[in-house]
C-alpha cells in the first residue's frame, strides 16, 4: 500500500509541509509503519493518507510519530506512527439499526 504523508504539528505548532510518498512496511488497527526520506521527530503530528491500488482509501487523517529508526544507507528511516484520528474510521462499528431482522419460515 502507498502512503502520503506531510509534517502537520511539531512542538505544537503547525506546519504545512510538502507531501512525502512512501510505502507502508507494515500495518495494524492501531498503528502504521513506513519507510520516509524525511526525517521526523518523536511526537510529531503526521498527516496520512493510506491508499490501496490507487483508488481505496485504507486510512485518511492524523498520526502521532512514536518512533524514528535511521538506517545506514543514507537518508532513509523507518516511522512508526500511531493512529490518531479519521473521518472514515470515527463510526465504525457503530452502525444504525433501521429496523429488527424478521424470520419468515
Amino acid at each position: 500500500m502507498s502512503v502520503q504523508h506531510r509534517l502537520f504539528k511539531r512542538n505544537g505548532k503547525k506546519i504545512n509541509d510538502s507531501w512525502h510518498l512512501s510505502a507502508t512496511q507494515d500495518m495494524c488497527a492501531s498503528g502504521l509503519l513506513f519507510g520516509s526520506d524525511f526525517q521526523y521527530l518523536a511526537d510529531d503530528t503526521v498527516e496520512l493518507r493510506v491508499v490501496m491500488c490507487g483508488a481505496l482509501d485504507i486510512f485518511n487523517g492524523l498520526g502521532r510519530v512514536v518512533r524514528v529508526d535511521k538506517k545506514s544507507l543514507g537518508a532513509f528511516c523507518l516511522v512508526a506512527v500511531c493512529l490518531e484520528s479519521s473521518a472514515k474510521t470515527k463510526n465504525l462499528g457503530k452502525k444504525k439499526i433501521t429496523r429488527r431482522a424478521a424470520s419468515y419460515i
